[in-house]
């Protein structure tokens, strides 16, 4: 059974607890690759999150909660609303 929390107590949380909680419970949409980062796109409860893994390393330097205008920004090309138009 998942256990969702709200934004600020995510926030609260030390990076290897966010990192845990959002690929055991949050649903991976996308990814992109930005300079040496592999970065993978999770909706987690009603919040959009980012996990920064940086290849060369094997390490994750960033989680960040996206905001909904940046997600359609950085993941424009990748999202398909074709079926939207027919």
């Amino acid at each position: 059974m998942k256990s969702l929390i709200s934004k600020n107590q995510f926030l609260g949380q030390p990076k290897p607890e966010q990192v845990h909680r959002v690929i055991k419970d949050g649903e991976e949409l996308m990814s992109r690759i930005f300079a040496y980062y592999n970065i993978k796109l999770f909706k987690y409860a009603d919040f959009f999150v980012e996990i920064w893994y940086q290849q060369l390393s094997n390490t994750i330097d960033k989680v960040v909660i996206v905001e909904e205008d940046d997600v359609l920004h950085h993941y424009d090309k990748k999202i398909d609303i074709s079926d939207l138009f027919r």
